[in-house]
């Protein structure tokens, strides 16, 4: 479980902090509708990647390590330039929705981008059909030298 699950007394900090620099330009009663607003965005999960890409042509998969309380992966065909093979590489998944369904439902295309020298860092932004990011995933994979960037159409699928 990630940390933000089990430390919600850091969700509070936040919010104090939160309110305390927001108030110097809303009122009080802006920063109380922000902030409620704000807490019914979804608490990041934890999930799983691979990334595989030689030369122009790769392969994007991630999927939720919970598949049984989120049943859905991303397996898709991606074109880019680079040469990186990331395996099994754990993460965590995120969407500035309120409701997981809504990702699963509205993803037609991500974007990935990588880098790693025997410690790195990966990012997938995952796209709905007008091109506004709805979603990412974050990881640091170990162990290989490897860059690259690439990009595809798809969506999720329930598994």
């Amino acid at each position: 479980m990630n940390d933000l699950q089990e430390k919600q007394e850091t969700s509070k900090v936040d919010d104090v902090l939160l309110r305390k620099t927001l108030s110097s330009s809303m009122t009080a009663g802006k920063v109380d509708n922000y902030i409620s607003e704000r807490a019914k965005l979804l608490v990041p999960i934890d999930a799983v990647l691979d990334f595989k890409l030689f030369g122009f042509d790769g392969k994007l998969k991630c999927h939720p390590t919970d598949t049984k309380k989120y049943p859905y992966k991303w397996e898709h065909r991606v074109y880019g330039a680079g040469l990186i093979d990331v395996d099994n590489c754990k993460g965590t998944l995120s969407t500035g929705y309120t409701s997981w369904d809504k990702l699963w439902a509205d993803t037609t295309s991500a974007g990935v981008t990588a880098g790693e020298a025997a410690l790195g860092v990966v990012l997938v932004v995952f796209f709905r059909k007008d091109g506004t990011p709805i979603g990412d995933f974050r990881g640091m994979p170990s162990g290989k030298l490897g860059l690259g960037g690439a990009g595809g159409d798809g969506g999720w699928e329930k598994i």
